[in-house]
This record gives C-alpha cells, structure tokens and sequence, in this order.
C-alpha cells in the first residue's frame, strides 16, 4: 500500500492523514467507520494491511511509540462481501430517489444541443 513515486504516501497514509486533519472532536468515529468499497478493494489482505499501517501511524505520529496507550485506540475497517458493486449500487438508489425532481435531469436533446454547460447550469440551478 505504498506509491513510491508518490508524494502523498499510499492508501493507508492517506487515510490517516484526511482522519488527522478532521475536527479533534470527529476523529474517533472516522477511526471507527472506515468502509472500503468498489472492485479495487477486493484485493485479498487489504482490510488487515490498511489495519496494520493506519494503526503503526497512530503509534508512530500520534502516541510517540507509546505502545501503551495504542490499547485504547480503536480501528474498524469494514470490508462488506458486496463491495465490489457498491458504487454502483449507491448510484442506483439516488437516481430511483431523484427520478421525480425534474431538475436532476437533462434530457439527450439538450445535451447534444448544449453539451456539457447545461450540466454545470443546472447545477447552479439546485443550489
């Protein structure tokens, strides 16, 4: 889980650094729900290695290698079996939700006459 060409770590590092730039008082409940989805995180030991890394930076950067206080810290990596076709899923379910709001659609018409500026006007529109 390391991009050495990358200056921005891996995927554990990452993650722990967007947790560690939340507010103080929500970063417990990020520690605690982190649900990987999509078919590229089907890859076997990705929930135990992002584990392992996120939680040796803790140690490293938060507790200053005090393996001590790491008893308290809690992880929870959710790996649901279905999560290869999650997106897909979610994106399902807004569109049934949104399929009655007329402004969360552009018809064909408008988008081969228009292209793609009547996406970004629309979104003006709902906001």
């Amino acid at each position: 889980l390391i991009d050495v060409e990358s200056k921005t770590g891996g995927m554990s590092e990452m993650v722990f650094r967007m947790i560690q730039e939340a507010d103080m008082d929500t970063r417990t409940a990020y520690y605690k729900h982190i649900v990987l989805s999509g078919g590229s995180s089907m890859y076997p030991g990705l929930p135990s290695r992002l584990e392992k890394d996120i939680t040796q930076f803790y140690l490293d950067e938060v507790l200053a290698g005090d393996t001590a206080r790491l008893k308290k810290f809690k992880l929870r990596i959710e790996d649901p079996p279905r999560r290869k076709h999650m997106v897909f899923l979610g994106g399902s379910v807004l569109a049934d939700i949104m399929k009655e709001r007329e402004e969360f659609w552009m018809s064909k018409a408008d988008y081969d006459d228009q292209g793609a500026a009547t996406l970004l006007a629309k979104n003006t529109q709902t906001r």
